[in-house]
């Protein structure tokens, strides 16, 4: 059995998608050739689609057997972690963020869950 955990969007993803849009928007009144143009604008409008793709994709799976899979959009890798190699779990007080820290303390995540309280404890349970 697995329970699923969407990940909060923030404003700063839609602050920087509206600045992406708009400095798309002027490219257009800035005399440049052609090809120039095409190609940072088709980069841009790229890396727009790689936001959107985390703001929509990027969800967190916690497993009963044990381990926990976060999921970051089309264009990032899976990461497993197994629930036992969590040392401890912080709050961050602004923006609902979690912070994850691993057994060796080297090794660390922001989670940014919906609904923390549940997240945190689906995790203590399965954790053991």
């Amino acid at each position: 059995m697995k329970r699923t955990f969407q990940a909060k969007t923030t404003l700063k993803q839609y602050v920087l998608l509206a600045v992406l849009l708009s400095v798309v928007v002027c490219l257009y009144w800035i005399p440049m050739p052609r090809p120039a143009m095409g190609i940072l604008i088709a980069a841009l409008f790229y890396f727009m689609i790689t936001i959107i793709s985390r703001m929509i994709g990027t969800f967190y799976v916690v497993y009963t057997e044990g381990y926990m899979e976060i999921k970051k959009g089309r264009f990032v890798s899976d990461k497993h972690i197994q629930l036992s190699d969590i040392k401890q779990i912080d709050k961050i007080r602004r923006g609902g963020t979690l912070i994850i820290v691993m057994n060796d303390g080297k090794e660390y995540f922001l989670i940014p869950p919906k609904n923390e309280e549940d997240f945190i404890k689906c995790i203590e349970k399965y954790r053991s």
